[in-house]
Protein backbone atom coordinates (compact mmCIF):
# COMPACT_ATOMS: atom_id res chain seq x y z
CA UNK A 1 0.00 0.00 0.00
CA UNK A 2 2.95 2.56 0.67
CA UNK A 3 4.84 2.02 -2.50
CA UNK A 4 1.13 2.34 -4.28
CA UNK A 5 0.81 6.13 -2.43
CA UNK A 6 3.90 6.70 -3.33
CA UNK A 7 3.61 5.85 -6.93
CA UNK A 8 0.58 7.90 -6.68
CA UNK A 9 2.28 10.75 -5.07
CA UNK A 10 4.68 10.92 -7.57
CA UNK A 11 3.37 10.88 -10.85
CA UNK A 12 -0.20 12.79 -10.15
CA UNK A 13 0.38 16.40 -12.22
CA UNK A 14 1.10 18.21 -8.61
CA UNK A 15 2.60 15.80 -7.20
CA UNK A 16 6.93 15.48 -7.43
CA UNK A 17 7.33 14.79 -11.20
CA UNK A 18 6.24 18.08 -11.87
CA UNK A 19 9.23 19.66 -10.50
CA UNK A 20 11.31 16.96 -12.20
CA UNK A 21 12.25 19.65 -15.44
CA UNK A 22 13.44 21.82 -13.24
CA UNK A 23 16.37 19.22 -12.73
CA UNK A 24 17.48 19.75 -16.33
CA UNK A 25 19.37 23.41 -16.21
CA UNK A 26 21.63 22.20 -14.38
CA UNK A 27 23.08 19.53 -17.36
CA UNK A 28 22.30 22.46 -20.11
CA UNK A 29 23.82 24.98 -18.09
CA UNK A 30 27.30 22.50 -17.91
CA UNK A 31 26.91 21.61 -21.60
CA UNK A 32 26.93 25.44 -22.54
CA UNK A 33 29.33 26.15 -20.25
CA UNK A 34 31.94 23.16 -21.38
CA UNK A 35 31.05 24.07 -25.23
CA UNK A 36 31.95 27.24 -24.85
CA UNK A 37 35.21 26.99 -22.94
CA UNK A 38 36.94 24.41 -25.31
CA UNK A 39 40.47 25.32 -25.69
CA UNK A 40 40.68 28.50 -23.33
CA UNK A 41 42.77 26.28 -21.03
CA UNK A 42 44.18 23.16 -20.00
CA UNK A 43 41.83 21.75 -17.82
CA UNK A 44 40.99 18.53 -17.85
CA UNK A 45 39.58 17.75 -20.71
CA UNK A 46 39.27 21.31 -22.51
CA UNK A 47 41.73 20.80 -24.65
CA UNK A 48 39.63 17.84 -26.52
CA UNK A 49 36.69 20.08 -26.88
CA UNK A 50 37.65 21.56 -30.53
CA UNK A 51 35.29 22.32 -33.15
CA UNK A 52 38.62 21.52 -35.90
CA UNK A 53 42.13 20.45 -35.18
CA UNK A 54 44.64 21.89 -37.84
CA UNK A 55 48.20 19.99 -38.71
CA UNK A 56 50.75 20.28 -41.37
CA UNK A 57 50.09 18.32 -44.60
CA UNK A 58 53.54 16.44 -44.48
CA UNK A 59 54.71 13.22 -43.92
CA UNK A 60 58.06 13.86 -41.99
CA UNK A 61 58.71 14.57 -38.18
CA UNK A 62 56.51 17.64 -38.29
CA UNK A 63 53.36 15.43 -37.81
CA UNK A 64 52.83 16.10 -34.24
CA UNK A 65 52.59 19.79 -34.63
CA UNK A 66 48.51 20.55 -33.79
CA UNK A 67 46.57 23.27 -33.68
CA UNK A 68 42.59 22.89 -32.50
CA UNK A 69 40.19 25.87 -32.35
CA UNK A 70 37.17 26.57 -29.87
CA UNK A 71 34.79 29.29 -30.13
CA UNK A 72 36.99 31.81 -28.37
CA UNK A 73 40.60 29.96 -27.44
CA UNK A 74 42.93 27.80 -29.34
CA UNK A 75 45.72 25.44 -28.28
CA UNK A 76 48.58 24.58 -29.83
CA UNK A 77 50.52 20.75 -29.18
CA UNK A 78 53.75 19.50 -29.92
CA UNK A 79 55.74 16.43 -28.03
CA UNK A 80 56.64 19.09 -25.39
CA UNK A 81 53.12 19.48 -24.79
CA UNK A 82 49.48 21.37 -24.97
CA UNK A 83 48.99 24.83 -24.43
CA UNK A 84 46.59 26.75 -24.84
CA UNK A 85 44.78 30.22 -24.29
CA UNK A 86 42.08 32.74 -25.74
CA UNK A 87 42.84 33.88 -29.15
CA UNK A 88 40.65 36.85 -28.58
CA UNK A 89 42.65 40.16 -29.94
CA UNK A 90 45.59 38.46 -29.90
CA UNK A 91 47.78 38.54 -32.86
CA UNK A 92 49.37 35.22 -35.07
CA UNK A 93 53.46 35.79 -33.57
CA UNK A 94 51.57 36.41 -30.01
CA UNK A 95 49.61 33.34 -30.72
CA UNK A 96 52.78 31.39 -32.10
CA UNK A 97 55.33 31.90 -29.67
CA UNK A 98 53.18 31.47 -27.03
CA UNK A 99 51.77 27.74 -27.97
CA UNK A 100 54.89 27.14 -29.32
CA UNK A 101 57.86 28.37 -27.26
CA UNK A 102 60.69 25.96 -27.94
CA UNK A 103 60.17 26.32 -31.75
CA UNK A 104 59.52 29.78 -31.84
CA UNK A 105 62.66 30.47 -29.50
CA UNK A 106 64.72 28.45 -32.30
CA UNK A 107 65.42 26.03 -28.88
CA UNK A 108 65.61 22.73 -31.44
CA UNK A 109 68.04 20.81 -32.78
CA UNK A 110 65.92 19.90 -35.84
CA UNK A 111 66.88 21.12 -39.59
CA UNK A 112 63.48 21.75 -40.30
CA UNK A 113 63.09 24.47 -37.56
CA UNK A 114 62.55 27.35 -39.91
CA UNK A 115 60.48 25.09 -42.02
CA UNK A 116 58.19 24.14 -38.83
CA UNK A 117 57.76 27.53 -37.79
CA UNK A 118 56.84 28.80 -41.25
CA UNK A 119 53.93 25.75 -40.51
CA UNK A 120 52.95 26.89 -37.11
CA UNK A 121 52.19 30.60 -38.80
CA UNK A 122 49.97 28.93 -41.54
CA UNK A 123 47.93 26.94 -39.26
CA UNK A 124 47.36 29.36 -36.60
CA UNK A 125 46.76 32.54 -39.03
CA UNK A 126 44.00 29.50 -41.00
CA UNK A 127 42.79 28.73 -37.80
CA UNK A 128 42.20 32.39 -36.93
CA UNK A 129 40.99 32.93 -40.11
CA UNK A 130 38.17 29.81 -39.53
CA UNK A 131 37.56 31.64 -35.51
CA UNK A 132 36.35 34.81 -36.42
CA UNK A 133 34.84 34.63 -40.17
CA UNK A 134 33.16 30.81 -40.17
CA UNK A 135 32.90 29.47 -36.49
CA UNK A 136 30.98 32.15 -35.10
CA UNK A 137 29.34 31.84 -32.16
CA UNK A 138 25.81 31.37 -32.36
CA UNK A 139 25.84 29.07 -29.24
CA UNK A 140 27.10 32.46 -27.14
CA UNK A 141 24.00 33.71 -27.76
CA UNK A 142 22.00 30.83 -27.36
CA UNK A 143 23.65 30.54 -23.38
CA UNK A 144 22.33 34.14 -22.87
CA UNK A 145 18.82 33.54 -24.17
CA UNK A 146 18.19 30.19 -21.82
CA UNK A 147 19.58 32.51 -18.93
CA UNK A 148 17.14 35.16 -19.98
CA UNK A 149 14.57 32.34 -20.19
CA UNK A 150 15.21 31.16 -16.71
CA UNK A 151 15.07 34.05 -15.21
CA UNK A 152 11.48 34.96 -17.20
CA UNK A 153 10.42 31.26 -15.91
CA UNK A 154 10.68 32.91 -12.15
CA UNK A 155 9.05 35.93 -12.54
CA UNK A 156 6.59 33.92 -14.25
CA UNK A 157 5.74 31.33 -11.51
CA UNK A 158 5.87 34.13 -8.98
CA UNK A 159 3.15 36.12 -10.89
CA UNK A 160 0.97 32.78 -11.51
CA UNK A 161 1.13 31.85 -8.46
CA UNK A 162 -0.17 35.33 -6.46
CA UNK A 163 -3.75 35.33 -6.43
CA UNK A 164 -3.75 39.16 -7.72
CA UNK A 165 -2.73 37.26 -11.36
CA UNK A 166 -6.14 37.43 -12.11
CA UNK A 167 -6.14 41.22 -11.88
CA UNK A 168 -2.79 42.10 -14.54
CA UNK A 169 -3.38 39.93 -17.51
CA UNK A 170 -1.30 41.93 -19.61
CA UNK A 171 1.50 41.85 -17.29
CA UNK A 172 1.04 38.08 -17.20
CA UNK A 173 1.23 38.04 -20.96
CA UNK A 174 4.16 40.03 -20.95
CA UNK A 175 5.73 37.59 -19.04
CA UNK A 176 4.62 34.84 -20.14
CA UNK A 177 5.71 35.28 -24.06
CA UNK A 178 9.08 36.54 -23.04
CA UNK A 179 9.65 33.38 -21.36
CA UNK A 180 8.25 31.03 -23.87
CA UNK A 181 10.50 33.34 -26.35
CA UNK A 182 13.69 33.30 -24.78
CA UNK A 183 13.35 29.53 -23.73
CA UNK A 184 12.28 28.09 -27.47
CA UNK A 185 14.56 31.07 -29.37
CA UNK A 186 17.78 29.59 -27.15
CA UNK A 187 16.34 26.02 -28.57
CA UNK A 188 16.35 27.06 -31.81
CA UNK A 189 19.95 28.62 -31.96
CA UNK A 190 21.41 25.53 -30.01
CA UNK A 191 19.61 23.26 -33.28
CA UNK A 192 21.28 26.14 -35.41
CA UNK A 193 24.76 26.11 -34.10
CA UNK A 194 25.29 22.73 -33.51
CA UNK A 195 23.79 21.67 -37.29
CA UNK A 196 26.33 24.27 -38.54
CA UNK A 197 29.33 23.20 -36.60
CA UNK A 198 28.83 19.30 -37.85
CA UNK A 199 28.43 20.63 -41.14
CA UNK A 200 31.10 22.95 -41.59
CA UNK A 201 33.34 21.06 -39.30
CA UNK A 202 32.91 18.19 -41.66
CA UNK A 203 32.65 19.67 -45.24
CA UNK A 204 35.97 21.54 -43.81
CA UNK A 205 37.92 17.89 -43.44
CA UNK A 206 36.47 16.56 -46.28
CA UNK A 207 37.89 19.76 -48.30
CA UNK A 208 41.35 19.34 -47.08
CA UNK A 209 42.06 16.09 -48.07
CA UNK A 210 40.41 16.55 -51.43
CA UNK A 211 43.22 19.34 -51.83
CA UNK A 212 46.35 17.30 -53.05
CA UNK A 213 48.48 20.52 -52.41
CA UNK A 214 47.06 21.92 -49.34
CA UNK A 215 49.41 23.22 -46.29
CA UNK A 216 46.93 22.64 -43.80
CA UNK A 217 44.88 19.37 -43.30
CA UNK A 218 41.64 19.89 -40.87
CA UNK A 219 39.47 17.05 -38.67
CA UNK A 220 36.29 17.91 -37.25
CA UNK A 221 35.88 17.41 -33.24
CA UNK A 222 33.83 14.98 -31.93
CA UNK A 223 33.42 16.25 -28.33
CA UNK A 224 32.08 19.40 -29.69
CA UNK A 225 29.25 17.79 -31.73
CA UNK A 226 27.92 15.56 -29.18
CA UNK A 227 27.73 18.15 -26.32
CA UNK A 228 26.13 20.58 -28.70
CA UNK A 229 23.18 18.03 -29.73
CA UNK A 230 23.38 17.23 -26.33
CA UNK A 231 22.26 20.72 -25.48
CA UNK A 232 19.65 21.11 -27.75
CA UNK A 233 17.93 17.79 -26.61
CA UNK A 234 17.80 18.89 -22.70
CA UNK A 235 16.63 21.95 -23.48
CA UNK A 236 13.60 20.90 -26.19
CA UNK A 237 12.41 18.50 -23.11
CA UNK A 238 12.83 21.21 -20.85
CA UNK A 239 11.02 24.10 -23.38
CA UNK A 240 8.34 21.26 -23.71
CA UNK A 241 7.64 20.50 -19.89
CA UNK A 242 7.28 24.31 -19.50
CA UNK A 243 3.24 24.50 -19.66
CA UNK A 244 3.16 22.17 -16.97
CA UNK A 245 5.43 24.06 -14.56
CA UNK A 246 2.91 27.19 -15.27
CA UNK A 247 -0.31 26.73 -13.84
CA UNK A 248 -2.53 29.83 -13.13
CA UNK A 249 -4.16 30.09 -9.79
CA UNK A 250 -8.01 30.75 -10.37
CA UNK A 251 -9.41 33.17 -8.03
CA UNK A 252 -11.69 31.55 -5.45
CA UNK A 253 -14.78 29.90 -6.33
CA UNK A 254 -13.85 28.75 -10.16
CA UNK A 255 -11.67 26.53 -11.89
CA UNK A 256 -7.81 26.32 -12.10
CA UNK A 257 -6.55 27.68 -15.62
CA UNK A 258 -3.93 25.39 -16.28
CA UNK A 259 -0.90 26.58 -18.27
CA UNK A 260 -2.30 28.82 -21.24
CA UNK A 261 0.86 28.80 -24.02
Amino acid sequence: MFLIDLAKMYFKPSGLLRFAPYLLILPIVVFHALSLSGCVSTSPAIPNIYIVDLHANTNATDDFLKVRIGYFGICGIDEDGTRCQSASGRSVETLATNLFPELQGGNTTSNNSSSSRSEITDMISTALDLQSTTLMSVLAAAAVHFVLGVVALVLLKRDVSSPSSWEHPRRSTIIRRATYGMLLGSTGLVFASALATSQVGDGLELASEAMSHASVLIKSGTTLQVLQWLTFGFQALFALAVPFLVRYKAPAGEEEYKGDV
